[in-house]
């Protein structure tokens, strides 16, 4: 696959390490200018990486990051993410809304605190995130917005139950959305990776499963074709699988 990306600028969140780094080093090496938004800023012993690691790489490698703090589940600071991207870069051609909390509890072993959690990091996240950057796509009739989603959003299978419907509201509110600003060239699509040996991940399977997993770089192809696209492709929930890469496990 040959798409050129040069000289467009794309925020992911949830940038410092997994899907989200894998995603920044392929936009990057399209040609994007990668804006690596995360939490992370410093080191964890449990879970490795940081945005400025991410960016670095990216810069080791001959391509163009900056690394920017956020919380996508505070307005005030998406709104900064999206000012300081502006004025830095001059523009915002894509949007990956990527950050997101996995759950694997039932549904009555779900605490009420890890229940708002996952709704304000899967679902306001985007939602905040999606909301800032559209007024500048829609004035400039151009852009793509690609959200990380997951197969278990139409899964029956027990546990995740909370995990599931967060997925399940994203990709309504997005799919929804797509056809609310059909006429401003701006697509909006959903990715479901399927199950990726994450840093997340290694936390949750046994580490022989972990290593017949597919490693997060497969998500590039896929993430990097949608944030190629226009109006003209919008409002669809696509596999990685489709691409011919990965296992088609469901996340």
């Amino acid at each position: 696959m040959s798409i050129d990306l040069s000289g467009k600028t794309a925020i992911v969140t949830g940038g410092s390490r997994g899907i989200g780094k894998a995603i920044c080093l392929a936009l990057a090496q399209a040609g994007a200018n990668v804006v690596v938004a995360a939490r992370t800023e410093m080191e964890d012993s449990r879970l490795p990486g940081t945005i400025h690691k991410t960016a670095g790489e990216i810069k080791s490698n001959g391509g163009k990051a900056i690394a920017m703090v956020c919380d996508v589940t505070s307005e005030a600071q998406v709104k900064g993410l999206v000012e300081k991207t502006l004025s830095t870069c001059g523009n915002i051609d894509i949007l990956v809304n990527n950050a997101g909390v996995l759950h694997g509890a039932s549904f009555l072993q779900t605490e009420v605190a890890d229940f708002e959690n996952l709704w304000r990091v899967n679902v306001l996240g985007p939602f905040l995130c999606t909301q800032a950057v559209l007024p500048h796509m829609m004035q400039r009739k151009n852009g793509s917005i690609v959200n990380i989603s997951s197969g278990l959003a139409e899964s029956a299978h027990p546990r995740n139950n909370i995990y599931s419907a967060t997925k399940a509201a994203l990709n309504r509110m997005m799919v929804k959305l797509a056809g609310e600003i059909a006429d401003y060239n701006i697509a909006v699509n959903q990715l479901n990776p399927g199950m990726i040996a994450s840093e997340g991940m290694a936390l949750r399977v046994p580490a022989e499963m972990l290593e017949r997993l597919p490693k997060p770089s497969i998500v590039g192809v896929p993430v990097v074709w949608l944030a190629a696209q226009n109006g003209s492709f919008t409002g669809r929930i696509v596999n990685a699988s489709d691409f011919g890469v990965g296992w088609g496990v469901v996340t």
